[in-house]
């Protein structure tokens, strides 16, 4: 959900067929010159959610309000708060099909390359733009953000803006959370978060694992050796994940509970992505190796990993697990419902 403090962009809106479950997207063309920087160009169409159309939402802070930045809609020059800008323009470079991924101010240089899991989640991705488009159906990237998507001054809209959130991040192909742009460092701490990703057990942390694979745990911590380097007190990936655990956007706990909405869930910062499940992992690595004894993790490590910035981990962690009990709890719900036969009661 966007920042009150900035206004919102002044948009035409047309009324949304609620008996349809229309919702507004923006179908994003790709980078006229295959660059970050390149201005963005979109159509905004309304099409049922329902529909099975293929679109990312994208939650953000709004940002400054008095740094504007113009987007094309429909033809028209829409000025929007620049941060909102960026995550439009960056999350075309890494989910946009056939779009170059050039290097620009702030985005790391040549970019990142996409990690399997996402490859993987991209792999069917990328629609045909909406019918009346032209004669030529063009391949777009699709997205929701409710600080465009929504109309502000619809008073339904408004009253029920948790509800749709809830549903679009839910049919979402992900929620991915703009987190900002890159520093110096930030390839190197992405590299860190993936690495330590690749390089743990899937197994690890689960029920009888430890019994199983004792190699894996205290002091052994066999599966680290390749990947502890990264907490060298000079190591600059630590540097780099610790400025983007700091961000803003995750000090903002309702944000990180609109996340937790999602099916896939991901962080976007410049051009790298960044699982939710992968900083959970993360977390789990920091845990063992500040409470346990480590034949991997030297001593002089251990300060740092003892004033990582886990704070913001430990709120998706809770949010992940609060989740997670929910989505038991309405399991439960829906098998113990009786259920009713049309005949038993008559048609509606």
């Amino acid at each position: 959900m966007a920042a009150t403090l900035a206004p919102r962009p002044r948009l035409h809106y047309r009324k949304l067929d609620w008996s349809k479950g229309e919702m507004r997207f923006l179908e994003l063309r790709p980078a006229a010159h295959g660059s970050i920087e390149d201005p963005v160009v979109c159509r905004m169409v309304q099409l049922p959610l329902d529909d099975g159309v293929d679109f990312i939402a994208i939650s953000s802070l709004l940002g400054d309000s008095s740094d504007t930045e113009k987007i094309h809609i429909n033809g028209t020059a829409v000025p929007i708060p620049i941060h909102i800008a960026q995550a439009l323009r960056h999350a075309r470079a890494v989910f946009a099909p056939h779009t170059q991924r050039a290097g620009s101010a702030g985005s790391g240089g040549s970019g990142s390359s996409r990690p399997r899991w996402l490859q993987q989640l991209l792999k069917h991705f990328g629609s045909n733009s909406s019918p009346g488009s032209g004669n030529q159906p063009e391949q777009v990237l699709r997205i929701w953000t409710d600080c465009l998507c929504l109309n502000a001054d619809d008073r339904r809209e408004r009253a029920h803006q948790r509800s749709i959130m809830g549903r679009v991040y839910w049919k979402a192909q992900t929620v991915v959370g703009w987190v900002g742009l890159k520093i110096e460092q930030t390839d190197a701490g992405i590299k860190l978060i993936r690495d330590f990703d690749d390089a743990m057990p899937a197994t690890f942390h689960e029920p009888g694992d430890r019994v199983l694979h004792p190699e894996y745990y205290s002091p052994h911590h066999e599966w680290a050796k390749s990947v502890i380097h990264h907490f060298d007190v000079t190591a600059v990936g630590a540097m780099g994940t610790a400025d983007f655990l700091n961000r803003s956007f995750f000090k903002r706990r309702w944000i990180i509970e609109e996340m937790s909405l999602a099916k896939v869930a991901t962080f976007l910062i410049g051009d790298a992505i960044v699982s939710w499940s992968q900083l959970l992992r993360l977390n789990l690595a920091m845990e063992e190796f500040k409470d346990y004894p480590s034949n991997v993790c030297p001593a002089e490590t251990r300060p740092m990993i003892h004033n990582f910035p886990l704070e913001t981990i430990h709120v998706l962690l809770d949010e992940f697990e609060r989740r997670k009990a929910m989505e038991k709890l309405e399991g439960l719900n829906r098998s113990m419902a009786p259920s009713y036969d049309s005949r038993d009661t008559g048609s509606f």
